[in-house]
């Protein structure tokens, strides 16, 4: 099985610049334009700059904290293949990981943040014990893709 999650990725991606450039349209109405010139429902033009600021930022903020990433998934033959991209400005590495299937040693889903962000861990067997790879972000994968992922898991158990 071979999925990714690109449709979400370019949906997030038009949402990020359609809300900076909602955000730029408001603020240059606000200082540009003078729309408001006296108090309007008893706050100033300022007031109305710093709510829209303080709700394009938290907007930001929310969005850098979920940790989106581009993720691939590839179970066909020997090896589980994850191949993901951070959605994050000045974090666009591209990483991968490949684990044998003999060497798979089982997964954790972690939530966090109200279940808002979801991250996959990945463990592997060595001589030593389990060990576990760095989490990656899944929040950005749709449910039926995340089924797809634990099912794809799931079989290998089974036919073990």
């Amino acid at each position: 099985m071979i999925f990714d999650n690109r449709n979400i990725v370019v949906r997030l991606t038009i949402r990020r610049y359609l809300s900076l450039l909602t955000f730029l349209i408001i603020m240059a109405l606000l200082l540009l334009v003078n729309i408001i010139k006296r108090p309007f429902l008893g706050m100033d033009k300022s007031f109305y700059v710093l709510i829209t600021c303080t709700i394009y930022v938290l907007y930001v903020v929310f969005t850098y904290f979920r940790s989106y990433n581009f993720f691939s998934f590839n179970d066909e033959g020997e090896k589980f293949v994850f191949r993901f991209i951070s959605l994050r400005p000045f974090d666009n590495e591209k990483r991968a990981i490949e684990i044998s299937k003999k060497e798979f040693g089982g997964f954790d889903i972690h939530k966090s943040f109200l279940s808002f962000k979801q991250e996959l861990v990945l463990k592997l067997k060595t001589k030593k014990g389990v060990a576990n790879y760095p989490s990656i972000s899944i929040t950005a994968l749709s449910r039926k893709h995340k089924n797809m992922l634990v099912n794809s898991f799931d079989q290998l158990d089974k036919s073990i």
